[in-house]
């Protein structure tokens, strides 16, 4: 009806289905997957109906050529309920359980691995029969085919997993060239108020190797996931959405698998624009497969952007070939962890014919890993390397052969995560020391020519909170701005997040300096200013020199930090500031230094000088102080400190 909106007329036509006329076969031997669809979809080609109303459950993996679905409808309960005499967890053990699906029976059982499995058959009120007869103690039935029928109150309780997907819909299926009908229909589509699913790749480690388009995804993301392998800092690109630690480390998981999974459906199924974000390659030994078969099955959006695995970008970041002309034509890529499986293999892993082997995640298996490719033929004299935490500032890395590995292995302590090669190749690896720079700021991606940069952010920014008073407020301000000034890259994300879904297509925007140009640039901004000198002072002059600014209203998102220069000037200029705090620059807890040799340290604000000294006291003497900008640089001399450069 909601569909006919009143206008037009239907003729139903009901069929018998395979499914409906075969009651013997078992659905736990797993039939066509269109054994409940294929004769209304075969009348659906052949022109005999117009459209066909299906359980959505009972869709089949690939919709026939020439059909797709116009609507999946709301849910009328899409949990599993228990019918029987008594309690599930009062059935005596042996009790007869029945069901006709193969997920319910691994469900059943991990909950009452005591009770026998009787896989049934019928219409619902067949199945309660069956009850009523004592040919099974109870049945596992889906809660909307007994309200469906007005059987609620036979259900005496709901189980705590999830339902089959798609369980309590309807599907609306036509033909994919009647685009009148799939309008139609489009109306009461579910599908409509879904958000996405994006599998993001977040490299190996280094935060500056993910790809451009992760980092797009991550700026328009509502929710973002993540484990332990991607690095934090990339959030950054998400200040205003919600972070969700997702760390499957073994031992230390957060979520399970399934549970996870449920969790981005029901993000995605409540109009949020989701993005896992994971170490690596999604899709190698990522669990990106998983994520994908699941949210398919609920028809929700969901898409990939690869990444950099640490199978190839650790080793070419420390220039080992996987290849090598002459030394080595083929390349193998083992998981060192197997689902399922505690800290050593019950056998030896199977070796493949390769000329270098790669381990992924088998740092605690590393004797078996000896063992294994000792058992396949390879000498003790095989050059091997161990990879801890590569591309990252702390990274460690192990060099030696079959016959020595694990005792320098030991000796060192490596940690995970770790990968470890093996092969010809490995003998590439040559142990360049390189100058070690401290990097007190926020992006360090401009400076790793520099040397090996040490990123150990002495700022920490947290986007502001707003209640929807205070976001409209700002929503009023923005509307009757003349320009928008800001001055850094964080207070343009911030405040295009906040804002997120208005229009900026009229207002003039003034930045300090090249990146923050290039951030509003990439919200499809153009500049009306960019000051050259990345200072307030700086912003205040290039404003002077093309615009006059009297009696303009000027909106002013900004930093926690008080700096009044800026709306100072401004206001005696004769403009009418409106500040806004957009988000905190606060003070991160305090970390023991890294424990390696530092020969420079960089600083980028003047607030990571004095949250440094508050922390430590003290600059190191023998470090070599450098600061980007002038601002910086005096509140160093200030401090007592002269740096031996000014950076840009």
């Amino acid at each position: 009806d909601r569909a006919r909106g009143g206008g037009d007329n239907f003729e139903i036509v009901t069929f018998v289905t395979q499914g409906d006329k075969d009651k013997k076969t078992s659905l736990t031997r797993q039939p066509g997957d269109d054994f409940f669809t294929d004769t209304l979809d075969q009348a659906l080609l052949k022109g005999g109906i117009d459209i066909a109303v299906h359980s959505a459950k009972d869709l089949p993996q690939h919709i026939p050529a020439g059909l797709e679905i116009f609507t999946l409808t709301e849910t009328l309960d899409d949990r599993d309920a228990w019918v029987g005499p008594c309690a599930f967890a009062d059935l005596p053990k042996g009790a007869k359980v029945g069901t006709s699906s193969i997920l319910r029976q691994k469900q059943i059982k991990e909950l009452r691995p005591d009770v026998n499995i009787i896989d049934i058959r019928g219409t619902i009120e067949e199945r309660i029969e069956l009850v009523k007869q004592g040919k099974v103690n109870g049945i596992v039935v889906a809660a909307c085919a007994l309200k469906r029928l007005g059987l609620e109150k036979k259900i005496k309780e709901i189980f705590p997993w999830e339902g089959m997907p798609l369980q309590g819909q309807l599907a609306v299926v036509g033909r994919t060239k009647d685009t009148a009908l799939r309008n139609l229909f489009k109306a009461i589509d579910v599908r409509t108020r879904y958000g996405k699913v994006v599998l993001a790749g977040a490299g190996p480690g280094d935060p500056d190797l993910v790809t451009v388009k992760a980092v797009k995804a991550l700026k328009k993301a509502d929710c973002v996931f993540y484990d332990y392998l991607a690095d934090t800092r990339l959030l950054n690109y998400a200040p205003g959405a919600e972070h969700i630690y997702a760390g499957k480390r073994k031992g230390k998981q957060t979520f399970s698998q399934e549970k996870l999974s449920r969790m981005l459906k029901e993000k995605a199924m409540a109009g949020k624009n989701v993005v896992r974000l994971k170490g690596g390659d999604p899709l190698v030994f990522g669990r990106g497969a998983d994520e994908i078969t699941y949210l398919r099955s609920y028809h929700v959006p969901v898409s990939v952007v690869p990444g950099i695995s640490s199978a190839t970008g650790i080793p070419a970041d420390l220039m080992v070939p996987l290849t090598a002309r002459g030394i080595a034509s083929s390349v193998a890529f083992i998981s060192g962890h197997e689902e399922g499986e505690g800290t050593a293999y019950a056998k030896p892993i199977t070796i493949p014919k390769a000329d270098t082997i790669v381990f992924l995640m088998g740092l605690t298996k590393l004797d078996m890993i000896v063992a294994s490719l000792q058992k396949a033929g390879w000498p003790d004299t095989t050059p091997i390397m161990i990879i801890s935490k590569g591309t990252r500032p702390d990274e460690r890395i192990v060099k030696g052969t079959l016959a020595d590995i694990k005792a320098l292995a030991e000796k060192s302590a490596l940690k995970p995560p770790a990968l470890i090669i093996t092969g010809a190749t490995v003998n590439f690896y040559q142990n360049v020391p390189d100058k070690n720079i401290l990097y007190l700021g926020t992006n360090p991606s401009h400076y790793r020519k520099f040397g090996t940069i040490i990123h150990w952010p002495a700022i920490d920014i947290k986007p502001a909170s707003f209640d929807e008073k205070q976001r409209n407020k700002l929503k009023k301000d923005l509307a009757r701005a003349d320009l928008v000034v800001l001055t850094s890259r964080f207070g343009v994300e911030c405040f295009m997040k906040t804002l997120k879904g208005e229009t900026f297509a009229d207002k003039k925007f003034a930045a300090i300096g090249a990146h923050t140009a290039d951030c509003l640039l990439e919200h499809g901004i153009i500049p009306f200013v960019v000051a050259q000198e990345e200072t307030a002072q700086g912003l205040f002059k290039a404003l002077l020199g093309v615009v006059d600014v009297k009696g303009k209203h000027i909106l002013f998102p900004r930093s926690s930090l008080p700096n009044p220069f800026l709306k100072d000037a401004l206001t005696e200029s004769g403009a009418k500031v409106m500040e806004w705090i957009i988000y905190e620059n606060i003070k991160p807890p305090k970390r023991d230094l890294p424990d390696i040799s530092i020969d420079q340290v960089i600083f980028t604000s003047p607030s990571t000088v004095k949250n440094f000294l508050a922390d430590y006291g003290t600059i190191p003497a023998h470090w070599d102080i450098l600061a980007k900008g002038p601002v910086t640089a005096k509140a160093l001399k200030e401090a007592g400190y002269q740096p031996t450069a000014l950076l840009t």
